[in-house]
């Protein structure tokens, strides 16, 4: 397994690699409000959506589900006023954001930009030894990165000291690509 910063000198995903992409990274895509969404916008418009080599990018239900609870303008709108007040955000934009978010997150999926990636009774079997050091959540999305054998893709950095910790149960994941807090604009 590789830890690989995509901010640090980064030339770009692998030809034909296939990454599980964490909520956070979604979340982040999708809404322009979040502080990792300039690093992560420009991860995706450098290295996914202007591409020719082919990648594939997946998701899991575990994930989506996470993501619309994030994107739900009843809690959003707490979450901002809450946390960063500074930020001014209006109830108007916040549901502008779930909007935008559902209807980008429906157009990944129909474009087959994402493809859903399901669970199997290894990768859960795998999730109930890890979820205590993982977290039940994050422990279903690296089980399956590891039964699949593909990549992982986080905005989560104590998730990747995780990984790390656990590797050797995790031997399958090739890559794990992050970045730290220094690229977030708040």
């Amino acid at each position: 397994m590789k830890k690989i910063d995509f901010n640090n000198n980064f030339m770009g995903f692998e030809k034909g690699e296939d990454i599980l992409v964490d909520t956070g990274v979604l979340f982040a895509l999708l809404n322009k409000y979040d502080a990792w969404h300039k690093t992560v916008n420009d991860l995706f418009n450098n290295f996914v959506f202007n591409n020719d080599d082919v990648l594939f990018l997946y998701i899991n239900p575990c994930i989506q589900n996470e993501l619309t609870n994030l994107i739900d303008s009843s809690k959003l709108i707490k979450f901002y006023d809450e946390k960063y007040p500074q930020l001014a955000i209006t109830k108007e934009d916040v549901e502008q954001i779930e909007t935008n978010s559902v209807l980008a997150l429906e157009k990944l999926l129909e474009n087959e930009v994402l493809i859903v990636l399901n669970s199997n009774k290894e990768s859960l079997l795998q999730q109930l030894k890890l979820f205590k050091e993982l977290g039940a959540a994050d422990a279903i999305n690296v089980t399956l990165a590891n039964e699949y054998g593909i990549s992982f893709l986080t905005l989560d950095n104590r998730l990747v000291s995780n990984i790390q910790k656990n590797a050797d149960k995790l031997s399958n994941i090739q890559n794990v690509y992050y970045t730290i807090p220094i690229y977030r604009t708040y």
